[in-house]
């Protein structure tokens, strides 16, 4: 079950735990794990209303493109992928992590 080691790095710097109604988050296509699959793990383990923005990816490589990578495969826990103009790996600006944008108390 890789998604618990995202659903511990979520919940557990969470202040006052019993008092979270939801949580919105930002998750990235590039982050090992895909939005909704996430979100439907974490209302399973915690109970919380989530609500997921998914966020595409901005890549710069050395060919001089800059723009969303190309997906070539999902792993386990890994995102494969690489520049849709020569296929060689970017550089990842944007999109391959997973942030808490708010948290919702009772």
């Amino acid at each position: 079950m890789h998604e618990h080691s995202f659903i511990e790095a979520i919940i557990s710097p969470i202040e006052n735990k019993e008092n979270v109604i939801g949580v919105l988050l930002e998750v990235g296509e590039l982050a090992g794990i895909e939005a909704e699959h996430l979100k439907e793990h974490l209302i399973e383990k915690s109970g919380w209303d989530v609500e997921v923005k998914p966020v595409e990816s901005f890549v710069e490589c050395g060919c001089g493109f800059e723009g969303r990578a190309e997906i070539r495969e999902r792993l386990h826990d890994i995102v494969i992928f690489e520049c849709p103009e020569c296929s060689s790996i970017p550089e990842v600006l944007q999109g391959d992590k997973i942030k808490i944008v708010k948290i919702f108390y009772k």
